[in-house]
């Protein structure tokens, strides 16, 4: 393979996360804490975006990419590590939520009462579906599919049915508590609308399982390729290819189809699924142009630490509002808490990887 590895993890790949890492920090203070002229500027809007195609879809796309690569071979340690990632998902619940929230509504402070409380409490704090339950299940799934030896074609066209039929499953119960809480893992919709809080169940299954999918499959083809270079040409223009019918689909109703981002649908999930594949293209271009600095190797360290970053940003975000109330911050105000969460979510990881190391 002609692109340059490290730690078996292509440098490209570890580039486009270190800009999701980013790009996530920036999206999260500006949904929490920026004001609405803010929201609406060009920078809010060119913000928005970078949090959106750029973030979570790479995330999960590279997710299943580097799942490829990965030493370990035996399905229980795998499915061991998908259940701790879903565990931590309410344990971060607890740390970023339900302690402050609990904390500030003893203390009846103000921002509580700015809550649409009923359908935000400690329950709904705790029971919220995000990234990490998502990520533990699909890492759970992609370890089974990997273990069954299923082929990487199958895996692509099952990634692109849940894109197409997943809207049809949404908001689906049998009015049995249990069984409805984990169904709502994998295709529930309970919009709140408040906020940085659209949706209780951020990221169900259905449809985010079609980014995991798609990066098991795009990481197949680069590891059974003896011409790397030749195969992300070929993402790219696949990439601009789904881009356009993507947003040809969604044009003449967009609201209906990108939905609230977390609930997209089928015009919108081809079209992220497109950016995704322009997007490490690009990144590919990027590597092999620029010679490694200061600024790669920063963004490699936080492609790296993505777990860690991801836990510290929100919980500092999150308690945070005590402080600076929800979405009453200015253009500057904005920009220095995005730059200060940033720095010390850095310094944070530094800090528990030093930790680790001396351990």
């Amino acid at each position: 393979m002609t692109a340059t590895k490290q730690n078996n993890r292509l440098l490209s790949i570890d580039l486009a996360r270190g800009l999701a890492v980013f790009f996530m920090i920036a999206v999260h203070t500006l949904e929490v804490f920026a004001n609405q002229e803010v929201k609406n500027s060009v920078f809010g809007q060119i913000i928005a975006f970078l949090g959106g195609p750029p973030a979570a879809p790479v995330f999960m796309t590279l997710m299943g990419f580097s799942f490829i690569y990965s030493s370990k071979s035996e399905l229980k340690p795998k499915l061991f590590r998908g259940f701790k990632i879903f565990l931590s998902g309410y344990l971060l619940n607890i740390l970023r939520g339900v302690i402050p929230f609990s904390l500030a509504s003893y203390l009846n402070m103000d921002v509580v009462k700015t809550f649409p409380i009923e359908k935000f409490n400690e329950y709904t704090i705790l029971t919220t579906v995000d990234i990490l339950q998502f990520a533990g299940i699909a890492l759970m799934i992609m370890s089974i599919i990997q273990a069954l030896n299923i082929n990487k074609y199958l895996i692509l066209v099952s990634a692109f049915l849940i894109s197409m039929i997943s809207p049809f499953l949404w908001g689906i119960k049998i009015d049995v508590p249990i069984i409805d809480q984990v169904l709502e893992l994998f295709w529930g919709d309970q919009p709140i609308e408040f906020s940085f809080i659209a949706n209780k169940i951020a990221f169900p299954v259905f449809p985010w399982l079609t980014f995991p999918l798609l990066g098991m499959f795009l990481g197949e083809t680069v590891k059974n390729s003896t011409d790397t270079n030749r195969i992300f040409n070929y993402f790219g223009l696949a990439g601009i290819v789904f881009v356009l019918i993507g947003g040809a689909i969604s044009y003449n109703n967009f609201n209906y189809h990108f939905n609230d981002y977390y609930h997209s649908r089928q015009g919108a999930m081809l079209f992220m699924c497109g950016f995704v594949m322009g997007w490490l293209y690009l990144t590919k271009l990027v590597i092999d142009n620029i010679p490694t600095n200061s600024f790669f190797d920063l963004l490699f360290q936080w492609s790296k630490g993505v777990t860690n970053i991801y836990f510290i940003q929100w919980i500092i975000i999150l308690w945070s509002i005590a402080f600076f109330g929800i979405n009453r911050s200015s253009f500057t105000t904005t920009i220095l808490l995005i730059l200060i969460f940033t720095g010390i979510s850095h310094f944070t990881n530094q800090f528990i990887i030093s930790r680790q190391k001396n351990k």
